[in-house]
C-alpha cells in the first residue's frame, strides 16, 4: 500500500507558526509581583503582569488570606488595565464565596452568584435578580441586593465576606429588623422599621457582645427610658426621652 505524500510545502509552514507561538509565549510570561505582604511574610497581594518589566500591563491580580488561602482572583485586559473575565471569590476555607463577570465593562460586574460557607446557595428563596452596587477597597463585593418581588434584602460584607449589615427594604423603604455586625461577627446595632422610620427596640451593643444602650422608637423618634452600660454590663445612667 503506497503511503500518501505530504505536501512538502506545507510541513515547513506549519513548523514555522508553531515555533512562532511558542517563542512568542516564551517572550512574553506571565510574572508574579508581590504587591502586599502580610506581617509573616506570606503574600497578600499579588499583581499578575506581562510585557516590558518597566512599564508592565496587569492581566490579573490574586489576593490570600493570612493562612496562604486563595480570597480572589481576577483578570484584566488593554493598557490601562480593563477588568475583564470572570472573578473570583473564595471564604478562607476555600468554598467559593461568589463569582461576577466584568467581561461586559460593567463598573461592579454582572451575573452574579453566591454561595454560602458550605457550597449551597446564598440566599434561600426565589429570587429575581441579584446584583452588587459597591465594591470594597480591594474591588471585593460589599453591598449585595438580592431581589424578589417588592423585597429587596441588602446584605453589606466585610472584605473577608463575614457579615457587616443586613437590612430589608420593601417598595424601597425599610421594614422589619435591620442588624449591624462587627468583624469579630457580634451584633454592633439592631433596630426595627417600619415604611422607613425608626418602630420598638433599638440596642447598641459593645464589640464583646453586651449592650452599650438600648431604648425605644416611637415614630422615628426616642421614647421612655433609655438605658447606658458600661463594657462589664453595669448600668451607668439613664436619659428620659418621655420629657422631650
Amino acid at each position: 500500500m503506497k503511503r500518501k505524500k505530504l505536501n512538502p510545502i506545507h510541513i515547513p509552514f506549519l513548523t514555522l507558526a508553531l515555533a512562532t507561538a511558542i517563542l512568542t509565549a516564551a517572550c512574553n510570561p506571565v510574572r508574579e509581583r508581590v504587591v502586599q505582604t502580610y506581617p509573616n511574610g506570606k503574600p497578600m497581594l499579588v499583581f499578575l503582569e506581562k510585557g516590558d518589566k518597566k512599564d508592565p500591563t496587569r492581566v490579573g491580580e490574586k489576593m490570600y488570606y493570612e493562612s496562604g488561602q486563595l480570597q480572589f482572583e481576577k483578570t484584566f485586559s488593554g493598557k490601562p488595565e480593563m477588568p475583564d473575565g470572570t472573578w473570583n471569590y473564595y471564604f478562607d476555607n476555600g468554598q467559593l464565596f461568589a463569582t461576577g463577570d466584568f467581561s461586559r465593562n460593567h463598573e461592579y460586574g454582572s451575573n452574579w452568584a453566591f454561595y454560602n460557607r458550605n457550597g449551597g446557595p446564598y440566599y434561600d428563596g426565589q429570587l429575581d435578580s441579584v446584583y452588587v452596587n459597591d465594591l470594597g477597597m480591594y474591588g471585593t463585593p460589599s453591598t449585595v441586593v438580592f431581589c424578589s418581588g417588592i423585597h429587596q434584602d441588602v446584605i453589606q460584607f466585610y472584605s473577608n465576606f463575614t457579615v457587616r449589615s443586613t437590612e430589608r427594604l420593601t417598595n424601597n423603604l425599610r421594614n422589619g429588623r435591620v442588624y449591624f455586625y462587627f468583624p469579630n461577627g457580634h451584633i454592633q446595632v439592631e433596630a426595627n422599621f417600619v415604611d422607613g422610620v425608626e418602630e420598638g427596640t433599638y440596642i447598641v451593643y459593645h464589640d464583646n457582645g453586651i449592650p452599650f444602650y438600648q431604648g425605644n422608637y416611637e415614630h422615628g423618634k426616642r421614647t421612655g427610658i433609655w438605658e447606658f452600660y458600661d463594657k462589664e454590663g453595669e448600668l451607668t445612667h439613664t436619659t428620659d426621652y418621655s420629657k422631650n
